[in-house]
């Protein structure tokens, strides 16, 4: 299972939200390249990088800040954040990110604009890393403040058949809450969809969340606030990776 640490970036600076709340927010770093380059140093070999801004506004915000953190830091990224058409899409392959080794998140185009969803699939169903946000069962889009009208399951199920691989799963309900994984959300799709790359986040609190993740062979897993509150340190992410041979 792949530890994928999160930077969430608004205005420039690495932040957490609480549940995904836009009004209730932690800033824990400054100098996001100085953070991903530290991570790099300690082994981590992708990282998560989420455009706050671009996901409520519907637009790229960060790009030039996370197209500099690729190049310069030179490990893989998934971005994502504002993407509302193939040009967006583009945008990060066209400034330094490599097909098929980086990834970027979409998750309200299916909703808001099905026609530019459908063109990226085709364009780019390798590098496309699916988000689908859980309000319990209840999918979220446009920065986890809209309803779609889905259920988890049934929107995995539809992206499958079009081919769609990637797939990053995040409980709302424990984002940011320190509470540990949904683990029965997760054992779930990983029977319902085991030929999927299911990534797992939210609630990651401890080393223990990351091990149960790992018997659930899960693709990876997001670490975010435990991270920034000391629960879950660079070193020991190294050691887990060391432990599981990944």
């Amino acid at each position: 299972m792949k530890l994928i640490p999160a930077l969430d970036i608004l205005d420039g600076k690495v932040v957490r939200l609480k549940q995904g709340d836009y009004d209730q927010v932690t800033i824990y770093h400054e100098k996001p390249i100085d953070l991903a380059w530290y991570l790099a140093d300690h082994g981590a070999e992708r990282l998560h990088l989420v455009d706050l801004r671009g996901s409520k506004e519907g637009k790229i915000c960060e790009g030039r800040l996370f197209t500099e953190i690729r190049r310069t830091v030179n490990i893989a990224c998934e971005v994502g954040g504002g993407i509302r058409s193939r040009d967006d899409f583009a945008f990060y392959f066209d400034h330094g990110f490599t097909l098929g080794k980086d990834f970027v998140m979409v998750g309200s185009l299916p909703f808001i604009d099905r026609g530019a969803f459908d063109v990226i699939v085709a364009d780019f169903k390798d590098s496309l890393l699916m988000t689908v946000d859980a309000w319990g069962d209840e999918v979220k889009h446009s920065g986890w403040l809209k309803d779609s009208g889905y259920k988890v399951e049934t929107l995995i199920s539809e992206m499958s058949a079009l081919g769609v691989r990637n797939f990053l799963v995040t409980q709302i309900r424990k984002d940011g809450m320190m509470q540990g994984p949904d683990f029965e959300l997760y054992e779930r799709l990983q029977k319902l969809f085991p030929d999927r790359n299911l990534i797992a986040s939210g609630g990651v609190s401890s080393v223990d969340d990351l091990e149960a993740l790992q018997k659930q062979q899960l693709y990876g897993a997001i670490v975010g606030k435990a991270y920034y509150e000391g629960k879950i340190t660079a070193q020991m992410m190294r050691e887990f990776r060391l432990r599981h041979r990944i």
